[in-house]
């Protein structure tokens, strides 16, 4: 029985036969063409074009964050800078398939180089690139096996294209080598409902000296990044009884009380939803989210040439606000910068630009576009019936803050806060929550800036584990401060769509969630089976941790109901 250690993606656990997704392609050879440069742009451009359309035609027979990255992915595969850097080698007398090799290399390293959002995209490239080469080559990119059993699928990485095509009933669990709990194909998981374990290193290797071995079962689970081959008997009905448990809770909704979802000793804890577009809107309703805990704007601003006007803005929030009558909608100003990129918006070159000018750096001195946003905003607060909160992204100063809040409020918007996301907000929280009416915790963001790594690289996985001390310490620091101002505290990170992880947020003193739709009824019956006292003696434990796992098993100790549901 050999386990090996990942970290927790997408909670869950699975039993059964593996596959191991078939390995990336080689590197092609710097032969030059023996084709005439303009054939082989013609060949690069209708490669290019055919991944681009497959992506977009993929990303349209899906919705929320998977349709948004499939879009994104699509829009890669056309890039001018990544083509035009292939065009060139190949006017050098270089074949398609050489070209597009090299030119993703630069523009991967470029991505990285940026971080933040484009450093997300990275990992991307490498499978794009994949993809047209294979139309060059005239041979089929190694899909996700499709057969007649279950199974669980075992890969270095995964690109979005491929999670997109999972079905939960086909693949019982995913398993990589690569990739962070932040990665898209953890983000795609948890939206399939499927237990995923990232960051797991030796796995693929593992795999295919099993099947040499003629063996080919394998245990996952999912709630502690645990993947076993050849699991004991006593182990293999641990996790076949685990399977049923899930089962059969996700078959049941959580009840939710009058105000919220309550705890087993009557405590009220609101679960809202993070969304990105109007397509979410009913589906957070449908779940039953108790409003919205992060209203994203930047899918507003993103490929346009010009900002939206006042009247498209006020349209599209008067739309996503109104269906939240008589609930609270918290909407995230424009996070924009240079790692997301607005053709309008000038930026200057930066040697690091997710420690540059993004967020609300940018908006302060493009004020225009800020007031322009709160405008709409408040007029569609007044025409909705909902209880609009707005916040702004990427606060570093307690001044940044005040300055805000007091330009929401000229608007006459009621309820203004800020984003913690930077250790000087959480080191100045006293501060912040005291001019602030409220604050909400990005736990991605202040996860990867506390550790100094960035949250797509592999190798740094373990400090974005967003169990990690740190962090822990850093929310219970800000909801002290929080609760010391009369300062409500949300988390509307990732952290907050672990549903283990929710009952210590909340042991920790936030006073409400945000999290995934698809993961909210999860979370919902993790919250609605405890009592607040379990909570915060489970939170008091994980801080006194040394490491992630040992905060989770600490935590665990004393949320004894969830094991039974399968959390």
């Amino acid at each position: 029985m050999d386990a090996l250690q990942g970290i927790s993606a997408s909670t869950g656990a699975a039993l059964g036969p593996f596959q191991v997704m078939a390995a990336a392609l080689p590197r092609p050879s710097s032969t030059k063409s023996t084709l005439v440069p303009a054939q082989e742009l013609e060949n690069l451009h209708h490669a290019a074009k055919t991944i681009s359309d497959e992506l977009a035609a993929r990303a349209s027979r899906t919705t929320g964050e998977a349709k948004e990255i499939l879009e994104a992915s699509s829009e890669i595969a056309q890039d001018s800078a990544l083509l035009s850097t292939a065009e060139s080698l190949i006017n050098k007398g270089y074949g398609s398939a050489y070209a597009m090799w090299e030119a993703s290399e630069v523009f991967s390293q470029l991505l990285i180089e940026a971080g933040g959002y484009l450093a997300e995209r990275a990992s991307d490239v490498g499978n794009i690139r994949d993809r047209i080469i294979c139309v060059l080559s005239g041979v089929g990119y190694p899909e996700i096996p499709h057969l007649d059993q279950a199974f669980v699928l075992i890969a270095r990485d995964l690109s979005p294209a491929d999670t997109t095509d999972l079905k939960p009933g086909q693949v019982l669990a995913i398993v990589t080598e690569e990739g962070g709990p932040t990665s898209h194909t953890a983000i795609i998981a948890r939206t399939l409902g499927i237990p995923a374990v990232v960051a797991c290193k030796g796995v693929v290797e593992a795999a295919k000296k099993e099947e040499k071995a003629g063996s080919g079962i394998v245990g996952v689970d999912a709630r502690g990044g645990v993947v076993t081959f050849n699991p004991s008997p006593e182990l293999a009905a641990e996790l076949a009884a685990l399977t049923q448990s899930i089962t059969a809770r996700r078959s049941k909704k959580a009840i939710r009380g009058r105000s919220g979802y309550e705890t087993t000793d009557g405590v009220t804890i609101p679960i809202y939803a993070n969304i990105g577009r109007l397509a979410d809107v009913d589906v957070a309703i449908n779940a039953g989210a108790d409003g919205v805990g992060l209203l994203r704007t930047e899918l507003l601003y993103l490929d346009r040439q010009t900002p939206p006007t006042l009247e498209e803005q006020r349209d599209i929030y008067t739309q996503a606000f109104t269906p939240f009558a008589g609930k609270k909608v918290v909407i995230r100003t424009l996070d924009a910068g240079a790692d997301k990129p607005m053709a309008f918006i000038s930026f200057a070159d930066e040697p690091n630009p997710a420690l540059g000018v993004r967020g609300y750096r940018t908006i302060a001195i493009n004020k225009e576009l800020l007031t322009t946003q709160l405008e709409a905003i408040a007029d569609a607060t007044k025409t909705s019936g909902a209880e609009v909160w707005v916040m702004a992204p990427m606060i570093t100063l307690p001044e940044e803050a005040e300055n805000f809040v007091v330009l929401a409020k000229d608007f006459g918007i009621k309820s203004a806060g800020v984003m913690i996301e930077v250790p000087s907000a959480v080191l100045l929280a006293d501060e912040i929550t005291s001019v602030c009416d409220f604050v909400s915790i990005g736990t991605n963001d202040l996860g990867q800036y506390l550790h100094a790594a960035d949250r797509e690289s592999a190798a740094l996985a373990h400090f974005n584990d967003p169990w990690q001390p740190a962090l822990l310490n850093a929310v219970h620091r800000v909801a002290s401060s929080g609760s010391a101002n009369n300062c409500p505290v949300g988390v509307c990170g990732e952290a907050a769509s672990d549903p283990t992880l929710a009952a210590v947020l909340m042991g920790l003193g936030v006073t409400s969630l945000s999290c995934n739709v698809s993961t909210l009824a999860d979370v919902a019956t993790a919250l609605t089976s405890l009592s607040h006292l379990e909570m915060r003696k489970a939170a008091k434990a994980a801080l006194r941790a040394r490491n992630a796992e040992d905060a989770k098993n600490f935590a665990r100790e004393h949320l004894h109901p969830l094991s039974a549901l399968g959390l």
